[in-house]
């Protein structure tokens, strides 16, 4: 079993000094066996110990999801040829860019790209923070295509972020141990079904 998460710093980010950013995992947990992405291969091993992931950091196509240049930066992981593609991005996206360039054919343009021969499982996530119009395209897009959507904008609450840890910095809005810990908890109640089938 092949697991391809398309992300964005919720699911991995570099060391990044300047804001108090010193780990490559996701932030802000506090380890990298506490982000969304460890806790829910380590639920996936348990059914299936063979089981391997990849990340592919998606930052770069969110900020100009409107240049098909973005898309070549996944190549490389459609020779990974994954069972189960799981995509959770859209936070970084701006949201008063979609007037001029629609992000619904793009995003779908974007699972395409990723799932050229449709061979693999696709699972749709909707933001850890309120995307509006963002979060609108990507249940839309899900509904199109049939894919399996797991809704986490419920999860934006201070009681989620890592404001305890890193105070008023930038890795604080992201969710901490508790947040990453209740993302993988909803993907898991559809991925499982997802691994059995």
């Amino acid at each position: 079993m092949k697991i391809l998460f398309i992300g964005n710093s919720i699911t991995w980010h570099p060391v990044k000094e300047e804001i108090g950013w010193m780990h490559e995992w996701g932030m802000a947990a506090s380890s990298e066996d506490k982000d969304y992405v460890h806790l829910l291969m380590h639920k996936v091993q348990e059914v299936l110990p063979e089981a391997e992931h990849k990340i592919a950091w998606a930052v770069a196509w969110e900020r100009a999801y409107w240049d098909s240049i973005h898309l070549v930066a996944f190549r490389e992981f459609l020779n990974f040829k994954p069972d189960i593609i799981i995509v959770k991005i859209g936070e970084n996206v701006n949201m008063t860019k979609n007037d001029e360039y629609p992000y619904e054919p793009q995003f779908k343009k974007l699972l395409e790209y990723l799932n050229p021969a449709g061979k693999s499982k696709m699972l749709m996530c909707t933001g850890f923070w309120k995307r509006g119009v963002i979060d609108d395209a990507v249940r839309s897009v899900a509904r199109e295509l049939g894919y399996p959507l797991v809704e986490l904008n419920h999860l934006d609450t201070d009681e989620m972020k890592a404001f305890d840890t890193y105070g008023n910095s930038a890795p604080a809005a992201h969710p901490g141990d508790r947040g990453m810990s209740a993302i993988a908890d909803e993907i898991w109640k559809t991925l499982e079904d997802i691994i059995k089938t």
